[in-house]
């Protein structure tokens, strides 16, 4: 059985990243429900125009319920890593607390864009600050590694998320990022599944340099790419990990498409992807 699959938010957003989304909220809740998807994703400075255009949540809530789609992942949350103390490291944390009341997502995703390297011992006091903020509303921090950043890698990540002992925090752990930080399953091992609270399906190609211009113009479909995406998505399986996974993809070609065909392209390709991992017996 293909697990249950959740359309990030950039994936259905019909523009780049860091931009406004071209399709309307209720255009990408009904194409993601039509493909397949139970899952949609949204991000925060979306969300915000929404309410300010005079959509409501208890308006979001309905568009939800009638298409059967829960807000899994919201997303991004940064700027808590270089903080100089806990009470500035929770200061962007206002919306993801006002979307957990609302619609109690899985996780929020997090990290940091700056080159600046990390104190590890420093973020790790502000990310258990931030996680302790959100915590009573059940959501979860994933931090995700950009290889850009000073959050360089997975073993990064790892040792910020072990060293805030937040029992709400975790990794994230996408594809693109994944190889092209030149991270390794090695860095996984020893690590409880459930430390990895997602994983963001997609695909590309391996660069040496301006990892930010290619992260954006460059994550494909999973098997459009030269990513060894079955070796990722095996080796997790035999750490434990079984869910959930979202599909983060965005390339210019794409993001022009019909947002149903974006939907339909999006999850057919990650649940070939998934068709690969051994079944569970029982």
């Amino acid at each position: 059985m293909t697990p249950a699959l959740t359309a990030s938010f950039v994936t259905l957003s019909g523009a780049g990243f860091a931009q406004p989304a071209r399709v309307p909220f209720a255009e990408r809740c009904r194409a993601a429900a039509a493909a397949g998807f139970t899952g949609i994703g949204l991000h925060a400075d979306d969300y915000q125009s929404m309410r300010i255009e005079g959509m409501g949540d208890n308006d979001l809530r309905a568009l939800l319920d009638s298409h059967s789609l829960a807000l899994r992942e919201v997303e991004f949350l940064n700027g808590w890593a270089h903080s100089a103390d806990d009470s500035t490291a929770v200061d962007g944390t206002g919306v993801f607390r006002e979307l957990g009341a609302a619609f109690t997502p899985h996780h929020v995703t997090t990290g940091e864009f700056g080159p600046d390297a990390l104190d590890v011992r420093a973020a790790a006091a502000r990310l258990r600050a931030v996680c302790a903020h959100v915590a009573d509303l059940g959501l979860r921090v994933a931090v995700e590694a950009f290889p850009w950043s000073g959050l360089k890698d997975v073993a990064t990540a790892r040792a910020i998320v072990q060293a805030s002992g937040a029992p709400n925090a975790g990794l994230m752990i996408d594809v693109w990022h994944f190889y092209n930080s030149r991270s390794t399953l090695a860095d996984l091992q020893g690590l409880p599944p459930d430390q990895i609270v997602a994983v963001q399906l997609n695909d590309g190609r391996i660069v040496d340099d301006d990892f930010l211009t290619e992260a954006r113009r460059g994550r494909m479909l999973p098997g459009e790419g030269e990513l060894d995406l079955p070796g990722l998505l095996t080796g997790l399986h035999e750490l434990g990990f079984r869910g959930p996974y979202c599909v983060e993809v965005n390339y210019p070609e794409f993001r022009e498409l019909p947002v149903e065909e974006m939907a339909d392209r999006a999850f057919t390709s990650a649940t070939t992807a998934l068709q690969t991992l051994p079944q569970d017996s029982g």
